[in-house]
């Protein structure tokens, strides 16, 4: 039986694995942060944990996993830029004891990190794929990067394999944050609904159930390479308004009852569109077209018993 442990077990794409390998009986090990949600039923073991800690690495020791999901760390590219040290904290140290562990205590595990589309920054061409330049625009890209700069590291000296999923805009039912969820919150509200940027900026959206595919798709790739860098996206560019637009449609929100604001984030990129030709090579195909996914996220919106973020 195949042994996995997921980091990050309570977060949205944490979550979502978890129950995808609980569901087809695999041994599940899960490792959360304190105060988090609640953990799904059925696991082999669990730990409550605030990374980076050197309890870890017992629990790496006991459980033995073959394959790792390091799905913990922050995910707000904003929040970064206005506290850097939190957002290292959350990245590069964890990434650091974790490879170690596995390093000392369960070298033949396959490690996936949850790398982001952020260590690209402003692709220089569309679609960007994992071979062009990385120039992150914020601290969480650079940390990002880091992670997968560590991951490089211990498999070119130590012999782990590692593989780095450089996800480009989740979304999906449960998910309290970005832009997608920011749309459902305003334009519900009596309030006149206002975003930042133009609109016309655009992203690659990729809904979880296809997300949880590609992961578990790059988790059990057959190639023997070390290191491997994969873009995990839909493949598809959307604009912002447009998304924005899908949200409206689904709550019957008439058009033009938001405006956006023209301001420029400067740790954003303008736009972004995923090559997939590596994913796909793994025998992935994107199956949720984004206009019904995000109906799916807005009628689950009203009815989610417990937010994941």
């Amino acid at each position: 039986m195949k042994r996995v442990l997921i980091t990050g077990a309570t977060g949205f794409i944490g979550r979502a694995l978890t129950e995808s390998f609980l569901a087809e009986g695999a041994a599940v090990y899960a490792v959360a942060s304190p105060g988090g949600g609640s953990l799904p039923d059925g696991l082999s073991g669990s730990l409550r944990l605030r990374l980076p800690s050197p309890d870890l690495h017992r629990h790496l020791e006991e459980w033995q996993p073959d394959l790792v999901f390091h799905c913990a760390g922050s995910a707000l590219p904003g929040q970064s830029l206005t506290d850097p040290s939190r957002d290292f904290i959350s990245a590069v140290p964890v990434m650091q004891e974790l490879l170690e562990g596995l390093r000392l205590f369960s070298p033949g595990a396959h490690l996936v990190l949850l790398s982001s589309a952020a260590v690209y920054g402003q692709p220089e061409r569309l679609p960007v794929s994992e071979s062009d330049p990385v120039h992150p625009l914020s601290p969480y890209g650079y940390h990002k990067w880091m992670t997968e700069l560590l991951c490089q590291e211990y498999a070119a000296i130590y012999g782990l394999r590692t593989s780095c999923a450089r996800v480009f805009s989740a979304y999906g039912p449960g998910l309290q944050k970005q832009i997608l969820w920011d749309a459902m919150r305003k334009l519900r509200s009596d309030l006149p609904a206002s975003f930042f940027g133009t609109g016309a900026e655009t992203r690659d959206f990729i809904h979880i159930d296809d997300l949880v595919t590609a992961l578990r798709l790059i988790g059990d790739r057959a190639d023997d390479s070390k290191h491997f860098v994969c873009n995990v996206a839909s493949g598809v560019e959307i604009r912002i308004d447009e998304a924005v637009a899908a949200v409206a449609e689904a709550l019957g929100v008439p058009a033009g009852s938001w405006r956006f604001s023209g301001e420029v984030n400067p740790g954003a990129p303008s736009c972004w569109r995923a090559d997939l030709s590596r994913l796909k090579g793994l025998g992935f195909s994107p199956q949720v077209d984004f206009a019904l996914g995000v109906r799916h996220t807005v009628e689950a919106a009203a009815s989610s018993p417990e937010p994941v973020r």
